[in-house]
């Protein structure tokens, strides 16, 4: 097993909320736990700065070698005949900045290149998501948009003159005017450090558009949980159809609003980005609600209502019966992990910032999904065998990820460098496959493992 400066003068404020006590003073003993505890949050700190890394230091460490070279096999698209880009295989246009029309992962592109020092390309794509999703509310899941061919995916009235067969889960390249926590939450999460990154005025209004009306349309004041679909859509219902399949889930037929881990999730690290923006300015009275929703979501969200107290009591979702797996866990974790300060904030050597809770959590995630290779698992190992199972290329970079930011070991050549390295070897511009059983290389898994191997 795997052991464990003032850019936007106005900024919004979350619902209304009563106001925190200060922080108790306390008195601190530095034994070498605490003070290594302490270089950890240092170092997240500084990766905070509104500095954007020069080209000549991007290569400091593997995980930035690996980034660069994922975005750069991104961005070359191999020679074609045809106008319009193919919706599976042809993942940059170069017209937009935008890798396929999702806001998700170009949103992971946008944090992953900002990361790299190519702000630039950063810019392009906040412009093309403003420009193309943005709807004045929220971002739409997807729109259609650039260069890509959207023949296949006629309906069959006959406006379809393409002979190309429509691709596999073809109702995930639909478009779709839905809102979704993750992706408005991923996008606050882009457009802060953005914002913090450069001069912009535009960057910055469009920041405080998208922080005021995340907290508009996703923090339910009644039941103290995020939900998936903004309120003004209905919040999400169990009716619901999934968004790749477009099918309802099979035995469910009252109409009731559920929640996910993983919103609360995003949720969390979106707020703790607009934090940091908010740092830069006196509006104190703003940074303590927002914290404050950081806290209620994490104690009573995630760690109570949804069990993260410990790994055998974990729960993905709420009022929806479905399997748990790493992916949404994976999320919950990393955010207990980064927002730990304010979660527990007692800082001493018996229990710095939750350290053993966090570890015995983590630990036991790795036992449920881990395996004796430092791989992770989508399903529980004890569920299901590994014929019946599968190692996601995303679930990894998550997993490596978390250790990161845990503190430990990252060991090059190491579980994880194996396995990508193995999804990466059958391709000529070293781009993942989906998974160890999908060898299919796609657009997610490479966003994913761009972003997540350098998550600031």
């Amino acid at each position: 097993k795997i052991r464990v400066s003032d850019h936007c003068m106005k900024v919004p404020s979350p619902p209304e909320m009563k106001r925190a006590t200060g922080r108790r003073g306390l008195t601190l003993t530095i034994s070498p736990l605490v003070l290594f505890l302490l270089i950890l949050f240092v170092t997240d700190v500084d990766s905070f700065s509104t500095q954007i890394p020069s080209p000549e230091t991007v290569l400091a460490n593997p995980s930035r070698e690996l980034s660069k070279s994922i975005l750069e096999g991104m961005r070359s698209s191999p020679p074609t005949n045809s106008p319009k880009l193919d919706l599976e295989t042809y993942f940059y246009d170069a017209s937009t900045g935008l890798c396929s029309e999702g806001v998700w992962h170009n949103c992971l592109v946008g944090i992953a290149s900002l990361e790299l020092g190519q702000l630039d390309e950063a810019s392009q794509i906040a412009q093309s998501l403003w420009k193309y999703s943005w709807d004045g509310t929220s971002f739409r899941r997807r729109s259609w948009s650039g260069q890509w061919d959207h023949s296949s995916l006629m309906d069959n009235s006959g406006d379809s003159s393409s002979a190309v067969a429509a691709p596999h889960q073809a109702d995930y390249y639909r478009e779709s005017a839905e809102h979704r926590c993750v992706q408005h939450g991923m996008a606050l999460c882009f457009w802060s450090r953005l914002a913090r990154a450069t001069n912009d005025d535009s960057i910055c209004s469009q920041q405080q558009q998208i922080a005021e009306t995340f907290f508009h349309e996703f923090w339910n004041q009644d039941t103290n949980k995020w939900t998936t679909v903004s309120q003004s859509q209905g919040g999400g219902s169990i009716l619901r159809p999934s968004a790749s399949a477009n099918k309802q889930t099979l035995g469910v037929t009252e109409d009731m609003v559920y929640y996910r881990v993983v919103d609360q999730a995003i949720a969390v690290l979106a707020c703790l980005e607009h934090m940091q923006l908010l740092n830069e300015n006196p509006d104190e009275t703003s940074f303590v609600s927002v914290r404050n929703l950081v806290e209620q979501t994490c104690r009573k969200g995630i760690l109570n209502d949804f069990g993260f107290q410990s790994s055998d009591g974990a729960q993905t979702y709420m009022y929806l019966n479905r399997n748990r797996n790493f992916w949404h866990e994976g999320w919950a974790t990393l955010a207990l992990v980064q927002a730990r300060e304010y979660i527990w904030p007692e800082n001493n050597e018996d229990d710095a910032h939750g350290a053993s809770q966090l570890e015995d959590l983590w630990q036991g995630l790795l036992d449920r999904y881990g395996d004796s290779s430092s791989t992770i698992w989508h399903w529980a190992t004890a569920d299901k065998e590994p014929s019946h199972n599968v190692r996601y290329c995303g679930d990894n970079a998550l997993a490596f990820c978390i250790g990161r930011k845990l503190g430990l070991p990252d060991e090059e050549g190491g579980g994880f460098w194996n396995f990508i390295e193995t999804l990466r070897k059958d391709n000529e511009k070293g781009l993942s496959s989906v998974a160890d059983a999908y060898p299919q290389v796609r657009l997610h898994p490479n966003t994913e493992l761009a972003a997540l191997v350098l998550w600031p």
